[in-house]
């Protein structure tokens, strides 16, 4: 119920009362402007007062300022409470178990951007326009756990792909939890960056790398690199293991959880598990744990760098190790199909970028041999 009442300074006052509480009051120039708004604020009230409880879960920030703003919920006793994205993200990270590092800072990317914003608040626009800004940017480097910085090196599009993937993860999170209907971020389409060849050992590097290794000042450097080589596995999944997950009879190492959240037994091959019984011990401990923490993985990267150094490898990353196994593996006649069961891929569709290797060793093999039969 709204009264009208002229004030001593000719202005026209609007006071807003429901069931004799105070609502709100508002101050007009004219008697028509202040009957008005009163008019709107008592359509507005009389629509809150009849929202269902489902009606009100599901209403968004945009909506309920349209009906009045959050205050006037709050006069009439409605509490509201919009989940932001910060509680949402940090959630979702407090459930989510997979093993890519990775994934810390990207989710840590986009709470700088929506923080405490509502998650009903974020538009596809809001999140296609967060991407083209991020897509100018400079390529991030990882700068030990849950950290990285940024490089001279422009963002490609897979990067930005990557980020997406891992902001519409979170959505689909509240989705199942029941916080949100549509995934915003669906919709918003980005063109891949084709897959070149990646690059692996010779045969002059691997024989140097694995000398350097064995000369190193961390005295499993060889193994967790003989294992990347032999195994294909990521280097997470390695440093991950515990010794409760390998089954030496089967030369079998059990990945619970690997980066795409599902769980395989990975092949470990006679040299790899040769050097691993050397260190073999009893119980749930993991195998490459650090000296100062026994649940962290021991952080090798300065050792690595120095291998490389002695090694004179230029432009080779540790997780290059994994793209030679498979480079390995196709050039001795595994198929596709075998790669990608090895390597953990999902699809045959990532393993394709070393299918020419294939054809290339075979012709080269069919040259060598022909050219020695036909001219001695």
């Amino acid at each position: 119920m709204a009264t009208i009442r002229k004030n001593s300074n000719g202005k026209y006052r609007a006071d807003i009362r429901k069931n004799y509480t105070f609502i709100q009051a508002k101050t007009f120039l004219t008697k028509k402007q202040a009957e008005q708004w009163a008019s709107e604020m008592d359509v507005n009230i009389e629509a809150i007062l009849t929202l269902t409880p489902f009606k009100l879960k599901n209403l968004t920030p945009e909506i309920v300022n349209e009906m009045g703003g959050l205050d006037l919920f709050q006069k009439l006793g409605i509490e509201l409470e919009f989940l932001t994205f910060k509680d949402l993200a940090n959630e979702y990270m407090t459930q989510w178990s997979k093993k890519d590092p990775n994934q810390i800072p990207r989710t840590s990317y986009w709470l700088k951007i929506f923080g405490n914003q509502p998650i009903k608040a974020i538009s596809t626009n809001d999140i296609r326009k967060a991407l083209d800004h991020y897509a100018k940017g400079k390529c991030l480097k990882g700068d030990g756990s849950g950290k990285c910085k940024e490089t001279n090196k422009a963002r490609s599009s897979n990067t930005v792909l990557r980020l997406k993937a891992v902001l519409s993860s979170i959505f689909k999170y509240a989705i199942k939890r029941g916080y949100l209907k549509d995934n915003p971020v669906e919709g918003i389409f980005i063109d891949a960056t084709p897959n070149q060849v990646e690059r692996f050992l010779d045969d002059r590097e691997r024989k140097e790398l694995m000398i350097a290794c064995q000369e190193s000042t961390w005295d499993k450097l060889y193994l967790v690199v003989l294992m990347a080589i032999t195994t294909g596995m990521r280097k997470a999944e390695i440093t991950n293991l515990r010794w409760t997950d390998i089954n030496f009879d089967k030369g079998l190492a059990k990945l619970a959880t690997s980066k795409n959240g599902l769980p395989r037994l990975n092949p470990i091959p006679g040299p790899a598990l040769d050097e691993l019984k050397k260190y073999r011990k009893v119980g749930n401990g993991l195998i490459f744990a650090s000296p100062n923490d026994s649940e962290k993985p021991f952080d090798f990267r300065v050792q690595w760098k120095r291998a490389m150094q002695r090694a004179n490898i230029v432009a080779f990353r540790f997780h290059d190790l994994r793209h030679t196994a498979a480079s390995y593996l196709v050039m001795n006649g595994a198929s596709l199909h075998e790669t990608a069961e090895i390597l953990g891929h999902k699809s045959t569709q990532t393993t394709k970028r070393y299918a020419h290797l294939s054809t290339d060793h075979k012709s080269a093999l069919s040259e060598r041999v022909m050219d020695k039969i036909f001219n001695g």
